[in-house]
């Protein structure tokens, strides 16, 4: 089956999934790739804090890929949906990110998540994992703009929204597993089960859903 990502190479798909779900597994160099994933979610705790007439304190990116954002709210209504933004918000950039490739937008989208990484960067991430990953992403991303090879872009920006995409579902499935053993530590599932007294589990299903259904399109968008 012919993918539209890279129509002349068919097995390059398959390879870059492959590694995808091998790489985060490695120590040290698979974390670095994997808070690409982390950035994005925290981002969308932090986006939907700022629509919300929040305020965002930090975000912390850690080197074992987890990530916490710290924000001011308003009631609890605005807590709720701003722990709801994390995990749709990864595996809709994601699902962007298809989009951005189907129609030739390879440096743009290199470019994209360079600036959106550096704004984090530049009002929010403040511990010292933090700085020195986004310091890494975007010295890594110049390099490639520089070198002006469309081949190694194109490599660069798939490979990074397959990371989004396969980790997005990982993590839906470990949310998932902590939510049903030990659901007083499953994160975001965990915080929206105290603002609604719905349980954990059912929270994790709910993310579990959206990113499925997000999957299956990106999927026929590919294929």
């Amino acid at each position: 089956m012919t993918n539209t990502l890279f129509p002349d190479q068919p097995w390059m798909l398959p390879l870059m999934v492959a590694v995808s779900f091998i790489l985060p597994r490695i120590p040290v160099v698979g974390k670095f790739f994997n808070v690409i994933n982390t950035a994005l979610h925290e981002f969308g705790h932090a986006l939907m804090a700022l629509l919300l007439d929040g305020e965002v304190r930090k975000i912390d990116l850690n080197n074992d890929a987890s990530g916490t954002t710290t924000t001011v709210l308003k009631g609890k209504f605005a807590s709720f949906l701003c722990a709801l933004a994390g995990y749709p918000c990864a595996i809709s950039v994601a699902w962007l990110s298809v989009y951005l490739l189907k129609h030739g937008a390879v440096q743009g989208l290199v470019i994209g998540l360079s600036v959106l990484f550096l704004l984090m960067l530049v009002l929010w991430i403040r511990n010292l994992y933090g700085v020195v990953w986004v310091l890494l992403f975007l010295t890594l991303n110049g390099g490639l703009i520089y070198l002006g090879n469309p081949l190694y872009l194109r490599y660069a920006a798939v490979f990074y929204t397959i990371m989004m995409i396969t980790e997005s579902i990982f993590s839906v499935l470990v949310l998932f597993y902590l939510s049903v053993r030990t659901p007083q530590s499953a994160g975001d599932a965990t915080n929206l089960a105290k603002l609604t007294h719905v349980p954990a589990f059912v929270w994790s299903l709910f993310f579990m859903g959206y990113v499925a259904f997000v999957t299956y399109r990106i999927y026929f968008m590919i294929f």
